[in-house]
């Protein structure tokens, strides 16, 4: 009687594993959308454009510092036709300070400065991606934007904070991003600057695609 209780026990363990398993695989496949909302100051462009993107990308990652230019770029160029979604993925195995990071821009986005402050933090990448201690620039950052720095500070430590991130890192997992910075245009993934250049080369079609009656 046990073995037969303890053989549905396994069998009823592999079971949910293996469905576990098919969702991961069919959310990635078939790329359901993103269901988090993304906070308004980190998304850049009208609700309804015809492009949509969802990027996904680390402070600490030169290549995505070298794609928020480009992706800046084609805010100008695509104007109403674009809209970019900023989500954070923070590597944490290889970049330590980049959690830390992306809360306190989205702490200076809830002081009307996520852009900005995120504009340092790419340039600065260097000085405190690899930091032993607490980077100062964090702070440097905050007082150069005439930002609120211990209210920054209460922000980048409160449980809510850390809970949206981690459920945009959890997202990305089952989207299947492993490397940053990784795009969804439409739906589509892109990685890295090339396949997102390669992407907006299409975007004059689909512009003059959602423009027909």
């Amino acid at each position: 009687m046990i073995q037969r209780k303890n053989a549905r026990l396994l069998a009823l363990a592999a079971m949910l594993i293996f469905l576990s398993t098919l969702a991961v695989l069919l959310a990635r496949q078939f790329n359901m959308g993103p269901t988090l909302p993304v906070p308004a100051y980190r998304s850049f462009g009208p609700v309804e454009a015809p492009v949509q993107i969802y990027e996904y990308t680390d402070f600490a990652c030169p290549a995505c510092r070298h794609a928020a230019e480009k992706i800046d770029e084609m805010l100008k160029v695509f104007g109403a036709g674009l809209r970019v979604n900023f989500k954070h993925y923070p590597l944490l195995t290889i970049h330590p300070w980049s959690f830390h990071a992306a809360a306190y821009a989205d702490c200076a986005g809830e002081q009307g400065k996520f852009k900005e402050y995120a504009g340092l933090l790419f340039a600065g990448q260097e000085k405190w991606g690899q930091a032993k201690d607490k980077p100062k620039e964090f702070e440097a950052y905050a007082k150069q934007l005439k930002l609120d720095w211990p209210k920054m500070v209460t922000c980048g430590d409160a449980p809510e904070t850390h809970k949206r991130l981690k459920l945009e890192i959890a997202e990305g997992d089952v989207k299947g991003v492993t490397a940053t910075p990784t795009f969804f245009i439409n739906g589509r993934r892109a990685v890295g600057s090339a396949q997102l250049i390669d992407q907006a080369m299409k975007f004059d079609n689909m512009l003059r695609s959602a423009a027909k009656p």
